[in-house]
């Protein structure tokens, strides 16, 4: 069971991954760096927010945080885009390798953070879809500004 909970997370990775591309094309610089209030005022904040999740899921998976650069300038959405495909390789990297057998085990010891004493696989879900959720964000943000995406994926 665990080998298929691996292969199932990757083909959500590269969902999130087309979903991504899908939001960011033709994406207009002003729409991207257009402010608002509250924390992920700008789709560019909201690009980086992404990649401080990346970061999170990795050390879940007990992976070095640091393999993906949280603090990339990304001042365009290409730049953006390509930084978000960076970290989704090396998450992708760190599922592949991940035990099979770890996904729905407990750890004796809880983990640091949120979500410690739950097993892996649903320690990493919460973050898969606070991606899926803030990759909805870009897109209306686009819509409002005038600037939809045309395509989902």
């Amino acid at each position: 069971m665990g080998q298929l909970i691996n292969e199932t997370l990757l083909v959500l990775l590269e969902n999130q991954r087309s979903r991504t591309e899908a939001a960011l094309e033709e994406l207009e610089q002003s729409s991207f760096i257009a402010k608002r209030k509250g924390e992920c005022n700008s789709i560019r904040n909201i690009g980086r927010h992404i990649l401080k999740i990346r970061a999170f899921q990795l050390s879940i998976l007990d992976e070095s945080p640091d393999d993906i650069d949280t603090t990339a300038a990304c001042e365009t959405p290409e730049a953006l885009r390509a930084a978000l495909d960076a970290s989704a390789d090396v998450l992708s990297r760190a599922i592949r390798t991940h035990e099979p057998e770890d996904w729905m085990r407990v750890p004796r010891t809880p983990r640091e953070g949120n979500w410690g004493d739950e097993p892996t696989l649903f320690r990493l879900v919460r973050p898969l879809n606070d991606v899926t959720n803030h990759l909805g964000a870009i897109r209306a943000l686009r819509r409002i500004d005038g600037n939809p995406a045309t395509r989902t994926q």
